[in-house]
């Protein structure tokens, strides 16, 4: 086997390891954020507008713009939290990449959970609050277990986009699948 191929293979496990951490977090991260912005979106029509249009205005900008612009907020965060905790922190490497894949990942599960809630038929609703369920029951025991799938479709889109724009986070963070691409 060629050397330079020998040694790229040698360093796959960890290239492969740390870009799965960081897509699988900023996945969470994503789901944390989303699904309850998606609850509150179904529940307001005049909270949808603005929480919709805003991931869609995030997911608008370049992702390697995106990564330039998490570097002076982080510097600036960093310097107050050294002032004020005594500890700082760097505004390269892992923490903007996961920001920003954090960020990227918001919009097809927030799209894609507060159609599914909102697609629930009417007279399902009807049927939860006439068997006495309360708000809080009617979207743990019915809404939620019948958006599933849609929500699901969009955490499935978010997860290809995130591992996809992973790659590109190698400026920033030291190691990734995308050295080999870079």
């Amino acid at each position: 086997m060629n050397e330079r191929l020998a040694a790229a293979f040698a360093l796959l496990p960890e290239y492969l390891g740390w870009h799965v951490l960081l897509s699988a977090s900023a996945l969470m991260l994503g789901v944390l954020i989303s699904l309850p912005l998606a609850v509150a979106a179904s529940r307001s029509p005049r909270l949808r507008w603005p929480v919709l249009a805003g991931a869609s205005l995030i997911q608008t900008i370049p992702s390697l713009a995106l990564l330039a612009l998490f570097y002076p907020l982080l510097l600036a965060i960093s310097a107050l939290s050294k002032a004020w905790f005594g500890h700082g922190f760097s505004a390269l490497g892992f923490l903007p990449s996961l920001l920003a894949l954090t960020l990227y990942s918001v919009l097809p599960i927030l799209r894609n959970a507060a159609a599914g809630i909102l697609g629930v038929d009417p007279a399902i609703r009807e049927a939860a609050d006439g068997v006495g369920m309360t708000p809080r029951q009617r979207l743990f025991q019915v809404e939620l277990p019948l958006a599933a799938p849609v929500s699901m479709a969009g955490i499935g889109t978010s997860a290809v986009w995130t591992i996809g724009a992973g790659t590109i986070c190698t400026p920033r963070h030291p190691t990734s699948v995308g050295n080999y691409i870079f």
